[in-house]
C-alpha cells in the first residue's frame, strides 16, 4: 500500500486516516485482483467507523470495479506474461463537506468513444457495473468512469469510480495558506506528468499555469481553476486531491479531443 501525500510528487507508505492524501494500491493483475480490492475497501472502511452494512456493499462495488478490469482491460489473463505488461491500481481518498470516500479503480486501457454516463441495461459488459451503480445510489452515491493518469508513473488510461459517504467525524481537513496549497497541487499535478507548470504568488493570491486552458487562481482557502468546457470551478484548498485529480481529468480529455 502506498499514500501519496500532496506535498510531493513521491508516494511512500502511510496510514489509512486518509487526511488530504490518496491511497494508492498496486492490484495483482490475476485472478485475485477482486479479492484484494475488496479487503482493501474494507478494511479502510472499517478503520472510518462506517456501519457493516455499508462496509459490505462498499467491498462488493470494489470488487465488481476489479473484476471489470481483470476481465475486460487486462482480458481475464495475466498481462505480466506478454508484451502489454501493467498492473491496475486501487485509490481510496475522501473530498467534499459531507464527506464522502472515493473508490477508484485504474487501468490503462484508452476508453474507445464517448464516456458512458450509466451502464447499459441487459449489456453482458454492463452488469457489474449496474451493481455498482445501483448499491452507490441506494447510499446516497455516484458512480463514474473518466479519463486519468496513473498515480505510480503517471501513465495515461482511466478510471471506474463510486462515492460513498462516510462519518462527519472521520474528516480531517488540513488547511493551507494560498501559496502553499498552490505549491502543493503543482507537485502533486507534476507527479502525475502534468506540465511544464509556471506558478507565481503575492498579496495573497497564488496563480498556477497548468497548461493552455487550465489556469488556478488560489485565494484564501479557495482554488478557482478554469476547465474547458465546464468554465471555472472552484474547490477548498483542503480539497487538493478532488482538484488535482480534475485538472488530470480535463487535460486528458483535452488531448483525447
Amino acid at each position: 500500500m502506498m499514500r501519496v501525500p500532496p506535498t510531493g510528487p513521491a508516494p511512500g507508505p502511510g496510514t489509512a486516516n486518509l487526511d488530504g492524501g490518496c491511497m494508492v494500491w498496486a492490484l495483482p493483475p490475476d485472478e485475485t485482483c477482486a479479492g484484494v480490492a475488496r479487503a482493501r475497501v474494507r478494511e479502510t472502511m472499517r478503520g472510518l467507523g462506517s456501519s457493516e452494512e455499508l462496509v459490505r456493499d462498499s467491498a462488493t462495488m470494489a470488487s465488481e470495479l476489479a473484476t471489470n478490469v481483470f476481465a475486460h482491460a487486462l482480458g481475464g489473463r495475466n498481462p505480466l506474461r506478454g508484451p502489454a505488461a501493467f498492473v491496475p491500481e486501487l485509490y481510496l481518498y475522501r473530498r467534499g463537506d459531507r464527506p464522502e470516500l472515493v473508490v477508484k479503480v485504474f487501468d490503462r486501457v484508452p476508453w474507445k468513444g464517448a464516456m458512458p454516463r450509466r451502464p447499459e441495461a441487459g449489456a453482458e459488459s454492463g452488469r457489474g457495473l449496474e451493481v455498482v451503480a445501483a448499491l452507490a445510489a441506494e447510499h446516497g452515491g455516484s458512480w463514474g468512469v473518466h479519463r486519468t493518469r496513473s498515480r505510480l508513473d503517471a501513465a495515461p488510461g482511466k478510471v471506474v469510480f463510486f462515492t460513498v459517504p462516510v462519518p462527519a467525524v472521520a474528516w480531517r481537513a488540513p488547511r493551507r495558506a494560498a501559496h502553499q496549497a498552490t505549491d502543493d497541487l503543482a507537485a502533486t499535478l507534476a507527479a502525475r506528468g502534468m506540465g511544464p507548470l509556471h506558478h507565481c504568488h503575492g498579496w495573497g493570491i497564488a496563480v498556477l499555469s497548468v497548461r493552455a486552458g487550465i489556469t488556478v487562481w488560489t485565494r484564501g482557502e479557495t482554488f478557482s481553476v478554469t476547465l474547458p468546457p465546464r468554465g471555472t470551478v472552484t474547490f477548498p484548498t483542503w480539497d487538493l486531491t478532488e482538484a488535482a485529480e480534475a485538472i488530470v481529468q480535463c487535460g486528458e480529455d483535452l488531448d483525447a479531443g
